[in-house]
């Protein structure tokens, strides 16, 4: 796969995600955070689960888990880490608004070069940072520049930017060991809906009949955002950086203020239809002006 292909599909799985953002924020008048979680992490993994047998007849993940240690803790780790943001979020949307919810788990754009270059001194080329730079503060006017006091709900998705972080460089190194994306998603997806269901039981106590009003949100949540979303992510990111993922991933936002809009007949003011642009061009900054092109023109700019 070449990379603009990859790059399309990353651009694709922000677009689901960002139209689950609605689904997320509509389907918890029955069920709480948990349960929205566990039924439509359920769902996903129904959907994807033909897929991830008829992909073990050629590559198995169990069996290369068993052989391989690192791979094993590393593809366990995916659900942790997935859980660990998903979790957070769907709970913050309780007692934040979308603006501040998607601007904040944006925060993984940063995040994800920083932790790279800080705990995997790994080199992050010079023209991600200015990038890194733009598409937040596109994030930012995005939110329609929002009370982003320290509320509890915004502390809850700031948590979650950083699981959100882990999941995009753990991906990274995954996907390096083994190409087998429907099962690392099925995976994955099995070890949120378990620990979300762990601790739905005890604190939500929902009925069986709690789901049933939101089974249209649940079923594009767990269809939509999971089997297309997250896998179409497992197939792209082994031919893309992190650093680019996470970039091409923020469009998220982006797709969810405009369906908002649609929607939900929120108002798009004229300053997050700036930030949506400020995030397109922070990507064409990533992808398009190279680190060397940006090292040369420095060089210009300080001679001069």
């Amino acid at each position: 796969m070449s990379r603009g292909m990859a790059n399309l599909l990353m651009c694709c799985t922000a677009l689901f995600w960002g139209a689950t953002f609605i689904a997320q924020k509509t389907g918890m008048e029955t069920i709480g955070p948990m349960g929205f979680t566990f039924g439509r992490y359920m769902i996903g993994t129904f959907v994807l689960l033909p897929l991830a047998i008829y992909e073990a007849t050629k590559v198995n993940l169990l069996n290369t888990m068993i052989q391989n240690k690192r791979l094993r803790w590393g593809a366990l780790g995916l659900g942790v880490f997935m859980f660990g943001g998903i979790g957070l979020q769907q709970t913050a949307l309780i007692y934040t608004n979308i603006a501040n919810a998607a601007f904040l788990t944006a925060l993984y754009v940063p995040l994800v070069p920083l932790i790279a270059a800080l705990f995997f001194s790994r080199h992050i080329p010079l023209n991600i940072w200015p990038a890194v730079v733009v598409s937040l503060l596109g994030s930012y006017l995005l939110s329609g520049s929002s009370n982003l006091s320290a509320q509890f709900g915004d502390l809850l998705i700031v948590g979650g930017a950083f699981f959100w972080a882990g999941h995009i460089l753990l991906i990274q190194t995954v996907i390096r060991e083994i190409n087998a994306p429907f099962q690392l998603s099925v995976l994955q997806s099995i070890i949120t809906a378990v620990i979300a269901g762990v601790i739905m039981v005890p604190l939500e106590s929902p009925a069986a009949s709690d789901f049933l009003p939101m089974l249209p949100q649940l079923a594009f949540g767990g269809i939509v955002a999971i089997g297309l979303g997250y896998t179409l992510q497992l197939v792209a990111q082994r031919h893309t950086t992190a650093a680019t993922a996470a970039l091409i991933l923020s469009l998220e936002s982006v797709f969810a203020a405009f369906f908002g809009w649609w929607l939900l007949n929120e108002v798009l003011i004229t300053i997050a239809i700036i930030g949506c642009s400020l995030i397109f061009l922070s990507i064409v900054l990533a992808e398009l002006v190279s680190e060397c092109h940006l090292r040369k023109a420095l060089r210009i700019f300080f001679k001069e």
